[in-house]
C-alpha cells in the first residue's frame, strides 16, 4: 500500500515487486479507503518488570556472596536509598544461580535473640590498620574529663597496680570503659549495652566500643578487698600531691551510709535505712569528706555493724598514711562511735567535734542550770532558720575517758529538747565550732548525689568486692566532676546532675584522620563558659592512644 500510494508505482508494478496480483492489490486498497483494515494495532498488554541496574544486580549478588541474607540485603540497599522488596531480591538471586542460605543461628547473623545488633566485641585499638572514620557519638562531652583524667594521675596508679587485664584489653581501657559509664550516670554495669555500638565511647577508653555487660560484671571477680584499698590509697596520694587545693579544708566530716539489698538469698547483715525506718538487709558504707572544698577522701564499703565503731579509726590511719600528720578537725554525729574511741581520739591528738547521747539525768542536770549561766549566740549562716539561741559551755567528763572535753549545750534553737555538742578543740571560738558543726550537713546533699546521679543504692550484687570496686569508682566520677566545676565560672557549687546536664550531655560526632582525632560538640547555650577553659581549647596527647592528639572544636 505505501509504494502504491506514496511511492507512485502503478498497480501492476506494486503488486508484482511483493507477489501479490493486481486484483488483490485493488481489493486493499478498498478495503484500506474504506477503514476495514488497521496496520498499526496498539501493542497488547504484558506484565511489567522493575527495573533493576546491572550495578545493582551485582551488589547483591556480591552481599549474598558474603552470606547476607535477603533481609541485610534489603537493608543495605535502604541505606543507600534503594527501595526493593524482598521478593525482588530473592527473584534477582535466584535468577543470578543463587540459592537459599543454610539456617543460621542468631549469633551467626550477627543478632541477638531480640534481633537487636550485636556489637563487635572490644578489644584495644590497633592504629596500624585503623582506618579515617567519622561517627556520631551519644555524649561527646565525655571527652571534656580527659584533661582532668590526666592531670590527676589515676591512669598512672592503675598502670602500677596489679588490675584485672586480658590479651586484648588493657588495664587502663577496662578501668576507662567503667569510668566512662560512671561519668555519664550509668545505672547499671548492664546498661552499657546502649553504649557498646558507639565508637565515640570506644575512642574514650582506648578501645573499638566499650566491653559487653558479662565483662564488665564479672570484672570485680578478679578484685581482692586489699587492692582497691591500695587503689584507692594510692590514688590520694597522686591527688594530694598534684592537686593541694583540693584538700586544703580545716574540717573532715565523716558518715555512714546504708545501701540496701532487696535480693531473696543474701549474706547481707541488716542495718538500719533511715528512708524507710525499718532495719533490712544491705552494705553499711562508711565516708569522709573535706568539708570546705566538699572532695570525698575516703570511702569503705564492707563496714560491719558490729565494728562500725572502729571505722574512724581506720580512717584516721589511712589519713594518717597520706598526709603524714592529721591537722583537720573530724565533725560527726553521737551515732558514729563510742565514748571510748573518743578518749582514744583525744590521747592521739585529733581534734574532733560530736555530739552527746542526750540522757534522763543529762536533761535534768540542763534544766537546773540557772539562767545566768546562758549567754545568747547568733551564727553567721544566713540562710539558717533560727540563727539566735541560748548557750552553755562546760566541762564534760564521758563514760571510759579519762580526760574532760568541752561541752556546749544549745537551747531555743528550733528543737524541742537541748543539744549537746562535745569537742575536744579548745583553741576555736565557740560560735566557729558551732558554725562549724552546722556544716556538717554537707555530707548529706554528697551522699545525696552519690545516690542520684552515680546510683550508689543500685545494688547488682551481695558480693562486697563489687560494691566496694563500685563506690571507688563513684568517689573518683565525683572528683573529676569536683575539679570540672572548679573551671567553670559561676558553676563552682554545682553538683554532678545538673553539670552533666549543662556541659557533658551533648551529641556531637568523633572523627580520625588516620593520625589524629577531632571531637566536634553543636553549640548550645553554655558553650561559651567551655571556651573559656583554656585546656579543653588546645590538643590533648593522649597516652591510651599511642600519644595522638585529640581536640575538641565546637562548631555552629
Amino acid at each position: 500500500m505505501r509504494a502504491y500510494a506514496l511511492e507512485g508505482l502503478s498497480a501492476a508494478e506494486a503488486a508484482q515487486r511483493f507477489g501479490f496480483k493486481e486484483k488483490s492489490l485493488y481489493a486493499l486498497a478498498h478495503d484500506l479507503r474504506a477503514g476495514k483494515l488497521n496496520f498499526f494495532p496498539p501493542p497488547s498488554p504484558c506484565p511489567k518488570d522493575r527495573h533493576v541496574t546491572p550495578y545493582v544486580r551485582d551488589q547483591i549478588g556480591e552481599w549474598r556472596k558474603s552470606h547476607l541474607s535477603v533481609d541485610d540485603i534489603v537493608e543495605r540497599l535502604r541505606q543507600e536509598n534503594l527501595e526493593l522488596s524482598p521478593s525482588t531480591v530473592e527473584r534477582i538471586l535466584k535468577d543470578s544461580g543463587f540459592g537459599k542460605l543454610a539456617r543460621r543461628t542468631a549469633a551467626q547473623r550477627g543478632r541477638t535473640k531480640n534481633n537487636a545488633l550485636l556489637a563487635q566485641p572490644a578489644h584495644n585499638l590497633e592504629f596500624g590498620g585503623l582506618e579515617p572514620f567519622n561517627e556520631e557519638c551519644q555524649v561527646a562531652g565525655i571527652f571534656a574529663f580527659l584533661p582532668y583524667i590526666l592531670e590527676s594521675g589515676i591512669l598512672d596508679v592503675v598502670e602500677e597496680l596489679p588490675l584485672p587485664q586480658s590479651e586484648v584489653i588493657g588495664k587502663t581501657q577496662a578501668f576507662l570503659s567503667f569510668l566512662a559509664l560512671k561519668l555519664m550516670g550509668g545505672e547499671r554495669l548492664c546498661h552499657v549495652r546502649q553504649y557498646d555500638h558507639d565508637v565515640g565511647f570506644g575512642v574514650f577508653a582506648g578501645l573499638n566500643a566499650l566491653p559487653k555487660p558479662t565483662y564488665m560484671e564479672t570484672y570485680s571477680c578478679r578484685l581482692s578487698a586489699d587492692l582497691c584499698q591500695r587503689l584507692q590509697k594510692e590514688i590520694m596520694h597522686r591527688l594530694t600531691a598534684g592537686e593541694p587545693a583540693l584538700f586544703s579544708g580545716q574540717t573532715i566530716t565523716l558518715d555512714f551510709h546504708s545501701i540496701p539489698h532487696f535480693g531473696d538469698q543474701s549474706e547481707m547483715e541488716k542495718v538500719w535505712r533511715q528512708a524507710r525506718r525499718k532495719a533490712m538487709k544491705g552494705a553499711n558504707t562508711f565516708f569522709a569528706q573535706d568539708a570546705e572544698t566538699r572532695v570525698l577522701l575516703y570511702a569503705n564499703a564492707d563496714a560491719l555493724r558490729q565494728d562500725g565503731s572502729q571505722e574512724i579509726l581506720h580512717f584516721v590511719d589511712y589519713w594518717k598514711d597520706i598526709k603524714g600528720v592529721i591537722q583537720e578537725t573530724l565533725v560527726f554525729d553521737s551515732r558514729l562511735t563510742t565514748y571510748k574511741i573518743l578518749g582514744q581520739l583525744d590521747e592521739a591528738k585529733v581534734k574532733f567535734i560530736t555530739l552527746r547521747t542526750r540522757g534522763k539525768s543529762l536533761a535534768e542536770q540542763t534544766e537546773a542550770l540557772p539562767d545566768s549561766g546562758w549567754q545568747k549566740v547568733k551564727l553567721p549562716i544566713p540562710k539558717r532558720k533560727h540563727q539566735t539561741f541560748l548557750v552553755h559551755e562546760s566541762e564534760a567528763a564521758l563514760k571510759g575517758c579519762s580526760n574532760t572535753f568541752r561541752q556546749i549545750i544549745m537551747k531555743d534553737h528550733g528543737r524541742a529538747e537541748p543539744t549537746y555538742v562535745i569537742t575536744n578543740h579548745r583553741d576555736m571560738e565557740l560560735v566557729e565550732i558551732l558554725s562549724v558543726y552546722a556544716r556538717r550537713r554537707r555530707i548529706e546533699n554528697k551522699l545525696a548525689e552519690l545516690v542520684n546521679f552515680f546510683h550508689l543504692n543500685a545494688l547488682s550484687s551481695p558480693i562486697m568486692i563489687r560494691i566496694f570496686f563500685d563506690l571507688l569508682l563513684s568517689v573518683m566520677a565525683s572528683l573529676l566532676y569536683r575539679r570540672f566545676a572548679q573551671d567553670l565560672p559561676r558553676f563552682e557549687k554545682k553538683l554532678a546532675p545538673d553539670l552533666f546536664r549543662r556541659f557533658v550531655d551533648m551529641p556531637g560526632r568523633v572523627l580520625f584522620d588516620g593520625q589524629n582525632f577531632e571531637v566536634r560538640i553543636r553549640k548550645r547555650a553554655h558553650t561559651s563558659i567551655l571556651l573559656g577553659v583554656k585546656k579543653l581549647q588546645e590538643p590533648i596527647a593522649v597516652p591510651w592512644l599511642e600519644g595522638r592528639t585529640l581536640k575538641i572544636i565546637f562548631t555552629a
